[in-house]
This record gives C-alpha cells, structure tokens and sequence, in this order.
C-alpha cells in the first residue's frame, strides 16, 4: 500500500501542554478554525492560514494566537472569502475581464488594465487570491521603480506615479473579487512617494493667436503648412471657446447645435437632435455622459461663420477630408496639429492645452466653479477646479484690485 504522505493538522498547545481551541498545526505552519459562509447560505467550519501584521506565516504559538484573535474578528465583522474552491489570481484576472463592468469601460481603459494585469501576473505567478499580502503587493512596487522583467519583457523604471496606477488598478480588481465573495479584504497597499503632478504650463492668447496664425501660413516653398490648415484653425477655436475634449469634439454634429437657444450638446449620440429632449446619457464623452455647454460670444460667432461655410454633403462639424461617397467625420488632426505647432515654435501643445486655456479663462471671468464644472462634464461641483486653478483666481483678483483708484 502506498503511504499517505500528507501531513495531518494537529491542535496547538500552549506552553502548559493544555489544546487551544481553534488554532491548529500542519508541519511548520498555523491554522485558524472558524465556522464561516461556505456560499450557500450554510456554515461550515474552515481553516485558514494564519500570517504575521507583516503578511508572513506565524513562526510561534504566540504569534498564532494573535492571528487567530484577527482572524476571529474578521469573521465577526463578516470579512472573511466564502468558503469552496480557492480561485487563483489567475483565474480571476480572466473572469474580472469578462465582467460586464469591466467591458462597459473606455477601450483605452480596458487595455491598460488588461496591461496592467499582466505584469501582475507575471509577478504574483498562480496565486490563491486569498494568500495575496502587502510583501507580495511591496516587492512588485520596488521592481517597478528599478526596473526588471515582467513575462516576456524588461522594462525600464517606472516612475512612482506610473507604479501608482498599477496598484490602483490591482485594487479594482482585488474589490471586484471581495464583492463576488471569493476574497474577505482588499491587502494592505504599501504607501510609498509620489511626487504632485507638475503644474502644467498654461498657453497665453498671444500663443493661442500664433498657432492659430500657423494654420494658414505657407512654408518656406510657399506651399501650405497644413493641407488641412482651415479645417484645424476651426477645430482649435471650438476647443478653446467650448472647453470641449479632442474626441468629443470630432463626434460633434449640426444636429447637436442649437443655435436658437444659443446651446451646444457635447457628447451626444450621433442621431441626437438639439431641438428635441435633453439626454442625460450615451455618447463619445470620457465618462458617457451628455452635457450642455450655453454659448459664448465667440463660440456663437465661430458656429455662425463655420455654418455659412458648412460642407452641404456632410452633417459633421468636422467631416473627414477624405470621407469620399461616405459621410463621416474626421478621424484626427493630430499630424497637422504637428506641422503647425513646429512652425508656430510650439511643439510642446497639445489639444487638451485648449481644454485648460478655456478653463483658465472662465475663472478669471469670475464665473462660478460649479457652472465650469457642467460645462467641462466634471461630475465634482468644481473641487478640481479649485484645487488646479484656485491660484488664477486670487492672481486676477489682485490685478483687478490693484486697479482701484479712488478719487
């Protein structure tokens, strides 16, 4: 017959010899024994493997009995994973890909999670979820921030905001696993130093007029700088006097323009029409939501000039200049973008540049934080205009104080 060479779980003793209830041995490790939710409503009594605050399997019977205090307190506050099958982190990687919450995201957000978890994977290996612990979650951080090999691939440093949003990410997908049952908590997240964003230099009207300028200027062979100079000089100016974002603009149509109430639907389905009910959903916008942005004086003036020069065969703001028999709207232009900003000595812009020089501008016009922010789709009441152009504010303010003069 063949011997059984599986070790069997032996009740821990204290240092009196006397048992301890719960807690258990099996060769060098601790084991817990609670009665926990073994998904199906029932009970059941579970073991699970007893680790150190630092996330290590307890070495002693006093170590071990502190975990099991832990342990016991998590069963209390329902914290603990439902019990069957342990799922590896690989396993639930796949799955939480597949969930319709996850699909529902951006594509560009769904492919940088999906990055993302690769490098997760290639670092954690095939990983019970539940034995996933703050050295496993540290030591992926530091190989980030020196650089190494995930899978297939050496990858340089990273910097610590870049490894930031690994560990977000991660934690999406580790809440996912807690709220399907399959993980009691999210580990501990090691904290480490991520230095602020820097603080993005804002572009001048004087820079705003050069670009523009560059759009329709010739080169040194007197030919066009921009085949579609005109096209971009129109896009540019939409930008900066809506604050709207590149994409969302591009999927702008005539039909989301209502020029009789002087309001603007950015985001919009592409079968929407203004004149009819106000949507609240669906859409190109970053967050898939619709929202309107009430004229301006130059954005009013720029609707009325690009329409008296509207392209009869096409119902987009900015139709493709190489839509052909098919009707649809440009794509990108982001190469002529390119080509202009070198001639205006600007390389360094780009379209969301126009996003915060509109921005910038409704602050120091006094406008409320609140109304920019349903103007912009932010979803915050203004926090984040606060916090990033605050400063403008109290800037202008002080200019505009120091041109009081009494008498």
């Amino acid at each position: 017959m063949k011997r059984n060479h599986r070790r069997d779980f032996i009740p821990a003793v204290d240092y009196r010899n006397r048992r301890i209830p719960g807690l258990y041995r099996r060769g060098e490790r601790f084991y817990g024994l609670v009665w926990a939710n073994c998904g199906s409503g029932r009970r059941e009594s579970r073991r699970f493997r007893l680790t150190n605050p630092e996330g290590e399997p307890c070495s002693n019977v006093v170590e071990a009995k502190a975990a099991l205090d832990v342990l016991r307190g998590k069963k209390a506050e329902d914290l603990l994973a439902i019990g069957g099958k342990r799922i590896s982190f690989f396993e639930w990687a796949d799955r939480y890909l597949e969930l319709a919450s996850t699909k529902a995201k951006r594509p560009g957000t769904v492919e940088n999670e999906r990055q993302a978890i690769d490098r997760w994977k290639s670092h954690l290996g095939d990983i019970a979820l539940s034995n996933i612990s703050t050295p496993h979650l540290a030591a992926f951080i530091e190989k980030r921030l020196q650089g190494g090999r995930f899978g297939r691939k050496d990858l340089a440093p990273a910097s610590p905001r870049t490894v930031k949003l690994d560990c977000v990410m991660l934690s999406g997908i580790l809440k996912t696993a807690v709220q399907a049952g399959y993980l009691g908590e999210v580990p501990r997240m090691p904290k480490f130093k991520t230095p602020p964003p820097p603080v993005r230099t804002l572009l001048t009207p004087e820079q705003f007029e050069r670009l523009l300028v560059g759009c329709l200027a010739l080169d040194s062979e007197g030919q066009p700088v921009s085949k579609n100079g005109e096209q971009l000089r129109d896009f540019l100016r939409f930008l900066a006097y809506s604050g709207a974002r590149e994409k969302e603009a591009l999927g702008v149509a005539w039909s989301h323009i209502d020029l009789q109430n002087e309001r603007l639907f950015l985001g919009a389905h592409e079968e929407f029409q203004a004149s009819g009910v106000v949507i609240g959903s669906g859409g190109l916008s970053k967050n898939h939501r619709s929202r309107i942005v009430d004229f301006n004086p130059q954005l009013k003036a720029l609707l009325e000039e690009m329409k008296s020069r509207r392209a009869p065969d096409s119902k987009w703001l900015f139709p493709s200049p190489q839509r052909g028999d098919t009707d649809r709207p440009a794509k990108t232009f982001r190469e002529s973008l390119r080509l202009v900003r070198k001639h205006a000595g600007l390389p360094n812009v780009g379209f969301h540049d126009l996003r915060h020089l509109f921005c910038s501008h409704c602050v120091m016009a006094g406008i409320d934080f609140m109304t920019i922010a349903a103007w912009l789709g932010h979803k915050d009441g203004g926090i984040l205009i606060g916090k990033v152009y605050g400063h403008l504010l109290d800037e202008h303010r002080r200019k505009m104080a120091a041109k009081v003069v009494i008498g």
